[in-house]
């Protein structure tokens, strides 16, 4: 295959990888390039020869750096910011009557909430989930 041959095959892989998770086709990608280049350098003039380096460097590459990658953009995981108001405590701004909503302050955002039992205005709530964009609050037990 020809130098611009290996960067298509690696323009698709990327493209692909765009449009899957788990980062699989990364490294194929990865290695297209690096075929390309040793095409391009006539270090690998025969067929047979450069599938076998882009199979070994494909290998290679999931096995050696793949690992780490995926460790990497894992622990870049956050907890979305809806996500991180359970267990934080607010106020209550209205009254919250029984499965009907009110509203609460939680760290400075004024939220639509909702609670099991009744709630009295500027009573201490602690946040126990989140149901689409309303809080399910209960009083809080300190």
């Amino acid at each position: 295959m020809t130098f611009l041959e290996w960067i298509l095959v690696a323009i698709i892989c990327g493209a692909i990888e765009i449009f899957t998770v788990g980062f699989w086709f990364l490294w194929l990608a990865i290695a297209g390039v690096i075929v390309a280049l040793l095409v391009q350098f006539g270090l690998l003039p025969a067929l047979e020869i450069q599938l076998l380096v882009f199979a070994l460097l494909t290998l290679l590459l999931i096995i050696f750096t793949r690992p780490l990658v995926v460790k990497f953009v894992k622990s870049n995981d956050k907890v979305s910011n809806v996500k991180a108001l359970i267990g934080q405590h607010g106020i209550t701004l209205t009254s919250i009557v029984p499965m009907q909503f009110g509203q609460v302050k939680v760290n400075g955002e004024i939220w639509t909430a909702v609670a099991e039992e009744e709630l009295e205005e500027n009573t201490r709530v602690e946040v126990m989930g989140i149901d689409g964009v309303k809080l399910i609050v209960k009083k809080a037990s300190d």
